[in-house]
């Protein structure tokens, strides 16, 4: 009787083992950038971002990327084990992270500014188009997109553990993820974004969700964009 009760548990840490061997033998290992991605834009160079898929500062980076058609490549951070950031040895844990070629760039409004910099000095866009983006009602509005719109898009895609659920789901779509790490990032993953919900809410003094949202985005259509097509006049400048 004795030996079947250890036996129990042993077998149980070597299923476990034996589970965590196959499932890292499974996994898909990270690929290199693509030839597009490699494709060098004047002094821009490849370009690759650290990114979570739902994160707003990631997509905004992309958002400027696409505006001005240069090519990159994203890989996926495992949002529990951050185990990608090993592989560069940074210390830097938050997203976004962007790499031009092998030099570094981290915070998403250092990383626009350093895009646009380049963008400069390679003859993307002229020195007006530079003057417009970094004007002071580009600036303060770029601000307030950061500091005040971003933080009330937390609170509104985790209400409930349902919702949390379903904002994580795409870590199911990630290629370099094992099952282990999908499943594990969507369970674990959603109920600590669902916890953090009414710590987030009670930080910046958010009472209505759905409410504050809502009041940023007239906000910004109102005083940010008025009655111009863009809120640089006829052309974006943020």
């Amino acid at each position: 009787a004795m030996l079947r009760r250890l036996r129990a548990p042993a077998a149980t840490i070597g299923g476990l083992v034996t589970a965590g061997i196959v499932d890292k033998a499974l996994t898909p290992s990270v690929k290199p950038l693509t030839t597009a991605a490699s494709t060098t834009l004047g002094s821009v160079g490849a370009v690759r971002i650290y990114q979570y898929e739902i994160c707003p500062f990631c997509n905004k980076i992309k958002a400027l990327l696409d505006f001005h058609k240069v090519p990159y490549e994203t890989l996926e951070v495992n949002p529990l084990t951050k185990k990608e950031y090993k592989t560069i040895n940074s210390e830097y844990r938050k997203v976004p992270v962007i790499f031009f070629g092998d030099e570094q760039v981290n915070d998403s409004p250092v990383i626009a500014q350093t895009i646009l910099k380049r963008i400069g000095e390679a003859g993307v866009v002229s020195a007006a188009e530079l003057d417009a983006f970094n004007s002071p009602s580009a600036q303060k509005w770029a601000g307030w997109s950061d500091k005040q719109f971003s933080v009330l898009l937390f609170p509104n895609i985790t209400r409930n553990f349902g919702e949390s659920y379903e904002a994580f789901g795409y870590v199911m779509d990630v290629p370099h993820f094992s099952m282990v790490d999908k499943v594990s990032n969507q369970l674990i993953g959603s109920f600590f974004m669902w916890l953090a919900q009414g710590k987030i809410k009670k930080k910046y003094s958010i009472t209505d969700e759905r409410a504050a949202l809502h009041a940023g985005i007239e906000e910004w259509l109102a005083d940010g964009v008025g009655d111009k097509p863009f809120a640089g006049g006829d052309r974006p400048n943020l």
